[in-house]
């Protein structure tokens, strides 16, 4: 019984997080190209997260990504950029603060080197400063 709740709670857990970059356009990435066998993707939420003031992280990082997969999210992710309040970009990456959502604020990394995509979405209450602390140091 202990098990089917422990199931059930982080199923309904899940299920909000999945629902978290719903109304932005980089929702599609996520959804149709983290199947790919080049592709890897990272949910994290909860206790986690807490100590970098964050409520979720959502990766998605594609190996050799095809031309159409790279026009695809970069397409996506410049339909949310148009939306954005702060954006940063660099040949090599781009970043945009979105508007804030009931006190949230919620961020979009884009990346591509050449041999590896990455998208990355975050929400929390950390602000822009912490965000690129945190990026920074690694």
């Amino acid at each position: 019984m202990k098990k089917l709740l422990t199931i059930i709670l982080l199923l309904l857990g899940s299920h909000s997080v999945l629902w978290a970059q719903k109304g932005l356009a980089i929702q599609t990435a996520f959804d149709e190209l983290a199947v790919k066998k080049n592709a890897t993707e990272v949910v994290m939420s909860g206790k986690r997260l807490k100590d970098f003031h964050l409520s979720l992280f959502h990766s998605l990082e594609i190996k050799n990504p095809s031309a159409t997969d790279r026009q695809r999210i970069s397409s996506l992710v410049q339909t949310d950029a148009a939306q954005a309040i702060t954006q940063e970009e660099t040949p090599a990456h781009s970043f945009y603060e979105l508007p804030q959502r009931k006190g949230t604020h919620s961020y979009i990394l884009y990346r591509h080197n050449g041999q590896t995509l990455t998208l990355i979405y975050i929400e929390g209450k950390a602000s822009l400063k912490q965000i690129k602390q945190y990026f920074q140091k690694k």
